[in-house]
């Protein structure tokens, strides 16, 4: 399965050149992963209440296009894998049907010590029916 999320690129979020910087990249994956969360019922929001943290541990983008601002992108996610401890989303910026940016992203979670703890039974589940469809 995977999800898709729609926004519009800001001006704020251009350089001189009139670009989308590339670190505003990141931020459309975060907000994209927080909607996918949603669906599977554990929004950032039930994450923080039950004192724990899902960080990035490791990311990898690879820029194919320019992105300017105010244009109309979608983002694709989909599960790449998963493990007790660990999953990666495998992501893909689309503006109309010209891909902009592939890239994939590994999380963990952490409890409010910060030290590691196995992905939470819903969303491991989730995570792993999500995987299965594929």
């Amino acid at each position: 399965m995977s999800f898709s999320h729609k926004i519009r690129t800001r001006y704020s979020e251009t350089g001189q050149d009139g670009i989308i910087h590339h670190s505003a990249y990141v931020v459309y994956l975060e907000e994209a992963r927080c909607e996918f969360f949603k669906t599977l019922g554990c929004d950032v929001n039930w994450i923080e209440q039950n004192k724990m943290f899902c960080p990035v541990i490791d990311l990898s983008l690879r820029y194919l296009k320019p992105l300017r601002s105010l244009e109309d992108i979608v983002i694709e996610l989909s599960v790449e894998a998963v493990s007790k401890v660990r999953f990666s989303l495998y992501y893909t910026i689309f503006r109309e049907k010209e891909c902009i940016m592939k890239g994939i992203v590994t999380n963990c979670f952490l409890n409010e010590a910060f030290k590691p703890i196995g992905i939470p039974e819903k969303v491991l589940e989730s995570l792993k029916k999500s995987l299965e469809t594929f």
